[in-house]
């Protein structure tokens, strides 16, 4: 429920106990919203098992793909955090297990173990920092810039690493797609194939078991600092 980079992780025995023993576990299935957008932000979530996709809708109702959460990873902390509304909406992807903490029992919780709330304002102050890296990386002029960001981005998050020539290297699993990819990055598919192909013909990346394999992070990133001139 705690992952190592969860800002809930660090808390004191007790205080986790306390979390764990007022969360409400259920099970999802693919696709599944767990809430939507504008929604009344009821409940702080822990990924327990599975991926959660974030997602933001536009105005004229686009989708931004905004992360991929792996086990251990917390959201809905936005809303939450001064009881208002949810600010994206959350799907599950694949299948996955989630531990819901009532907003009252958050509450009170935090009163008990203040700790817990000080996890709560970090996590908030994470997520924070990474809509205005999203909102740099959309800003980005070409697509191949958007889309080295986007894979960096998701690699980081996600943890994933595989064992590949003897290197251990930073990976983006197959749970996500090109139409993912896409959809973070701001272009189609088919495009989105194709700078992928050109960066394994490269040696940048590398294609293994539908996962893309970072091989060369400086050329990735190097395409960002090249968009900004």
């Amino acid at each position: 429920m705690f992952g190592r980079s969860s800002e809930f992780e660090g808390l004191r025995q007790d205080a986790r106990e306390a979390l764990m023993g007022v969360s409400i576990r259920r099970n999802y299935g693919n696709n599944e919203v767990v809430y939507l957008q504008d929604g009344e932000a009821t409940h702080l979530y822990f990924v327990v098992s599975g991926h959660v996709r974030l997602s933001y809708i536009m105005e004229d109702g686009s989708a931004i793909l905004f992360a991929i959460l792996p086990a251990g990873d917390s959201f809905g902390e936005l809303g939450v955090f001064d009881g208002s509304a949810y600010s994206d909406m959350a799907t599950v992807v694949g299948s996955a297990t989630l531990a819901a903490v009532p907003l009252r029992s958050l509450r009170a919780l935090s009163d008990r173990f203040p700790e817990i709330g000080g996890a709560l304002g970090r996590l908030v102050a994470r997520r924070y920092k990474s809509y205005i890296e999203l909102t740099r990386n959309l800003s980005l002029k070409t697509l191949a810039a958007r889309l080295a960001q986007a894979v960096l981005r998701l690699a980081d998050g996600l943890g994933s690493r595989v064992k590949l020539d003897g290197r251990d290297l930073p990976c983006v699993g197959s749970v996500v797609t090109q139409a993912d990819l896409g959809l973070m990055a701001r272009g189609a598919r088919g495009n989105v194939n194709r700078a992928l192909k050109a960066w394994e013909r490269a040696g940048w990346i590398a294609i293994k078991d539908r996962s893309i394999v970072i091989m060369d992070r400086t050329k990735l990133e190097s395409l960002a600092v090249e968009d900004d001139f």
